[in-house]
């Protein structure tokens, strides 16, 4: 039976931090039976962007460094880091407070550039990826997602996280070889069985930043801060999700990436099938993240398999030019180069290329990429089922 540990935690204090992270772990085993001693680890991080820690973006150095501090107590070989979309990793540590917080940690900051190929035989869609050799050759991966929702996804928990195991702008080429939804989720599905396959015979361990999550339009500026006061920890990210979606109260039937997985047989979904450890779910009963706007039902995302439909029943990006600086972040990133931009102007959007994974979005520094009115077509066709 899959375990999940759960700990409440009201603030980010270090010791507290600590202390509640360790009643997590302690309810798995203890940290003597998850990380050998003297082990190679990597831990990785959601650096997203070079966004400040109380936007909730990113996960917390307070937390990054109370992870760090407890792991060293079993090895001192510890490397760190994660593959932001744009930037690069120092500047993005800088700006969300990582990297003075683990400064005097005496640990390596990775550079991500240094490939390697992984495979799963049994993918649906794609079965090679590139992915950073740093964080696949160790012993240990810690996995430190944040909680938060997702406009494409519906939610960025643990499964999520490891899209970054994917070095930098060459994540944006998934979403056009993914480019609907439910594509998109057999994709981070055919990677997570990768590097399942990769991490055979050595252990994951998933730890959760939830002391404040991001609700609404996540996972960048679109979203809010939401305080949440908990800490989860759990060896099947999978079973960790499931009961993050409960905790947050969110609508399970639109988590399609954990349908996924729980159907491949990489986790457990079964609420009845996964022992809690810790804090029950009733310690969460008045927590409620709002969701994404609009998301996308199992209806929804199966029409949108037709692509000429997508203009037609859609939301898409809309500039607001009293935020936008006119950085072209969000050109850079967009996968399918709907979105241009001409020296001096605002960026401008080419529907007919765009794919809506708003990934435009997730970049964009100031939140100048809404989302427009959802078309009339779509709220006829479609009311009542995204």
């Amino acid at each position: 039976m899959s375990k999940v540990a759960i700990a409440k935690c009201h603030q980010y204090e270090l010791e507290l931090v600590k202390n509640q992270i360790t009643k997590t772990l302690d309810l798995l085993g203890g940290l003597e039976n998850l990380i050998p001693k003297d082990a190679k680890v990597f831990i990785k991080m959601n650096c997203l962007g070079p966004f400040p820690p109380f936007m909730a973006i990113t996960t917390n150095p307070v937390f990054v460094k109370a992870v760090i501090q407890l792991v060293k107590t079993r090895t001192e070989n510890i490397i760190i880091g994660d593959n932001p979309a744009l930037k690069d990793l120092l500047h993005v540590m800088k700006k969300n407070g990582i990297y003075d917080a683990i400064a005097d940690e005496n640990v390596t900051i990775f550079n991500g550039k240094n490939q390697m190929q992984i495979s799963n035989p049994q993918a649906k869609i794609y079965n090679l990826f590139e992915v950073s050799q740093e964080m696949m050759d160790v012993d240990v991966l810690i996995n430190l997602p944040k909680m938060k929702t997702h406009s494409l996804t519906y939610v960025s928990l643990a499964q999520k996280n490891f899209f970054g195991t994917i070095y930098g702008l060459s994540k944006g080429s998934w979403h056009v070889k993914a480019s609907n939804p439910l594509q998109f989720g057999e994709a981070l599905n055919d990677l997570y069985g990768a590097i399942l396959k990769t991490m055979a015979g050595k252990k994951i361990i998933h730890i959760l930043d939830g002391i404040v999550g991001l609700e609404g339009d996540g996972p960048s500026t679109a979203g809010h801060p939401k305080i949440a006061e908990v800490i989860m920890a759990s060896e099947d990210a999978i079973s960790l999700d499931r009961i993050a979606i409960e905790i947050m109260h969110l609508d399970y039937t639109r988590a399609f990436i954990n349908h996924i997985a729980v159907e491949r047989g990489f986790g457990e979904g079964n609420l009845k099938k996964i022992e809690l450890l810790g804090e029950p779910l009733s310690a969460f009963s008045d927590l409620k993240f709002a969701p994404p706007g609009n998301s996308i039902s199992q209806f929804g995302l199966k029409i949108l398999k037709i692509k000429p439909l997508r203009n037609f029943v859609l939301e898409h990006p809309v500039i607001d030019h009293q935020k936008c600086l006119k950085c072209g972040e969000c050109t850079r990133i967009c996968p399918p180069k709907a979105m241009t931009i001409q020296p001096g102007k605002f960026p401008a959007l080419k529907m007919t290329l765009c794919i809506r994974c708003w990934c435009c979005a997730e970049v964009c520094p100031q939140n100048a990429i809404k989302k427009s009115k959802r078309p009339w077509p779509g709220r006829l066709v479609l009311k009542g089922r995204l």
